[in-house]
């Protein structure tokens, strides 16, 4: 007798041998004890499934002469030549090569006739979904109100391809994929029944390799039992047989990835190479491995992570300590690799490219391995705020944790580290740059530290020192220079003052300048430099606008016969909080400060020949005008002008 392939050999033949699909094979089974059966049904799902096998268990269970229950006998004449394929009132149509309209006509003439010797004629439809629109249309009717001894089971695999019409016309069942241990279970009992030689770790990779499907499965532990030599069918002899490469082994190339090693990652690489496996392959591997790792971040327990059999704590292990953001990186960095290997004239040298590139991800410029450094300096600076990390200079962050990657290998004698002593860091103050001229510099950086503006510079302490220009806690604020002129003025006429300075800026027609800073509040203003807040953002950044910044002096400068130089800062941020700070501290001094000039406000600004309208208030002379109609469709919600009379 011809050798039968093991998913014919063991194809189920009752509903109870059905594996996985206990919520399709149930309500099939009470439909028929009740006689509830309907006349048309739909198997959907992936391949491999079971869906033509249960269409075959309906038919003889439907026609069975001494049936068990719901299951049919597979003893009687009927069940019989249902298996055999023989009999005449079952017809299994391949609608993938029976498309056509004349084939469906056909179906109608035969649907008419009754059964030869069953009690149903059953038609089995498989892959339903590759009939014509017009075939479709033709079986519409028929499907519809069909003869009373007629069954028809469409089975498909892609059930969204079918009109809705048919869809309307049949019950429904969608086929899940098989779990990984359901098929692991089975692929065991198979084994067991037929005498091969199968290992659990075996029948895992099998499993996990069949996608679903058991199907697949079988014809894989076919092919193994039937090309392995050994006397066991081991996961090593699976490895080799079907073209895979050892869990081992791929564990060993990605921690040479994640040590960044380069060249034992091309060794490893070669080595497997010379096993016979193909470039692609490989990386194919490789990149479902990273897939796994990201699968065991979020379910150590996933079931498909036995396939590592004793080495999936090593996997758990790894996925515990690599951070998302890189398993990003690697993953779509190899993804790319594996596209180009794919389509490449040379697939080895574009896999050799990949993974050099993946030794390198860590210490890219891409945006995942830029927001793992970024995550772990943020950690790094929470745990120094908490003071749970010693001040010794000792303990200073790492250069990994310094989001400052270079673009460009870096010569060996050339020290990585030497921008340290330029990051401003409130944790270490040894490392900060000396402020006198002559300190002798610590390297060929340093030497432009006496080139420093002249802020960094000390200064003459005079004889009323100003407050202290950083707030405790708070961010620093610029400080004016030590003299007379930066003498407090007093905070009871900030509001004229600046109501002044705004009414300035209208008399020389910079309205711009105006609507920026017309919502600021003047909150700290000495001879020399004022400070403004501001409730947005975006004023914040105009504001700080070096062309604005020297209108605003010129105001002042009128105003006050001083040139005071503005900063803008956010209303609520802690640069606010600080130049209040900053206030209450001058008000407090001991020997406060009077200013020299005996006028805060000496001179009379010209009053504002402009007043803010609505639109509702422009005049109907205005609104004829075409060019202010123009002007309105296409200006923003903001504020109108109009010249007063004056």
């Amino acid at each position: 007798m011809a050798y039968l392939a093991l998913y014919r050999k063991w194809r189920p033949r009752t509903f109870s041998e059905v594996v996985g699909q206990k919520h399709i094979s149930i309500p099939l089974q009470r439909a028929i004890e009740q006689d509830r059966l309907a006349h048309a049904y739909l198997f959907s799902g992936p391949r491999g499934t079971g869906k033509t096998s249960m269409a075959k268990i309906l038919a003889k269970a439907v026609n069975c002469l001494h049936p068990n229950g719901a299951n049919p006998c597979n003893e009687c004449q009927s069940c019989r030549e249902i298996n055999e394929g023989a009999s005449l009132d079952v017809y299994e149509i391949d609608a993938a090569s029976n498309r056509g309209i004349e084939e469906i006509r056909a179906l109608k003439e035969s649907v008419r006739t009754l059964p030869a010797v069953s009690r149903k004629k059953v038609y089995i439809i498989d892959e339903v979904h590759m009939l014509t629109k017009e075939a479709f249309n033709a079986l519409l009717k028929t499907l519809e109100e069909p003869p009373a001894h007629v069954l028809f089971i469409l089975a498909t695999t892609e059930p969204e391809k079918i009109p809705l019409t048919i869809l309307s016309r049949c019950q429904r069942y969608e086929f899940h994929r098989i779990s990984v241990a359901d098929i692991r279970d089975h692929l065991l009992y198979i084994a067991k029944e037929s005498g091969l030689p199968l290992t659990e770790d075996a029948a895992d990779l099998i499993a996990v390799r069949a996608d679903g499907g058991l199907r697949d499965a079988l014809s894989l532990l076919d092919q193994c039992s039937s090309a392995s030599e050994s006397k066991v069918l081991d996961a090593r002899a699976v490895y080799d047989l079907l073209g895979l490469t050892g869990k081992d082994r791929i564990l060993d190339l990605s921690h040479h990835i994640f040590n960044g090693k380069s060249g034992e990652t091309l060794s490893l690489f070669y080595s497997i190479l010379q096993d016979g496996k193909e470039p692609a392959a490989v990386l194919r591997d490789l990149l479902e491995h990273f897939r796994n790792l990201m699968i065991c971040k979020i379910n150590p327990k996933a079931p498909e992570l036995t396939q590592y059999g004793s080495q999936v704590e090593t996997l758990r292990s790894d996925a515990s300590r690599l951070s998302e953001p890189y398993l990003d990186a690697l993953f779509e960095a190899l993804h790319a690799a594996l596209s180009e290997a794919k389509r490449s004239s040379s697939p080895r040298l574009s896999a050799e490219m990949g993974l050099l590139h993946l030794c390198r991800i860590r210490g890219s410029q891409s945006l995942d391995s830029l927001a793992e450094r970024v995550t772990q300096l943020e950690k790094e600076l929470a745990s120094l705020k908490k003071g749970r990390i010693s001040m010794a200079p000792a303990q200073a962050p790492s250069a990994s944790t310094i989001p400052v990657p270079p673009v460009f290998p870096q010569p060996v004698s050339q020290p990585v580290m030497k921008p340290m002593p330029q990051v401003p860091s409130p944790s270490f103050p040894e490392q900060r740059p000396p402020k006198t001229a002559g300190t002798p510099a610590a390297g060929p950086e340093s030497r432009n530290f006496p080139k420093a503006p002249p802020v960094s510079k000390p200064s003459p302490i005079p004889a009323a020192p100003d407050p202290p220009t950083t707030a405790p806690g708070g961010p620093s604020v610029p400080a004016p220079a030590a003299s007379n002129g930066a003498a407090l003025i007093n905070p009871s006429t900030y509001e004229d003052l600046w109501q002044k300075v705004l009414g300035y800026f209208m008399s020389i027609r910079r309205i711009d300048v105006y609507t920026c800073l017309r919502k600021s509040t003047l909150i700290y203003c000495t001879y020399t430099r004022a400070i403004v807040s501001a409730p947005q953002p975006f004023l914040v950044a105009a504001g700080n606008n070096k062309s604005y910044q020297k209108v605003a002096a010129e105001a002042f400068n009128k105003i006050t016969g001083h040139p005071i130089e503005i900063h803008t800062v956010l209303k609520g941020s802690e640069e606010e909080a600080s130049a209040y700070t900053l206030l209450k501290t001058a008000e407090a001094a001991p020997s406060p400060v009077t200013p020299q000039h005996p006028d805060p406000i000496p001179q009379k600004v010209e009053q504002n020949p402009y007043r803010p309208i609505s639109r509702e208030q422009i005049s109907d002379k205005d609104r004829s005008d075409p060019s202010l109609n123009e002007a309105l469709k296409i200006m923003a919600d903001c504020d109108i002008y109009e010249k007063t009379n004056q």
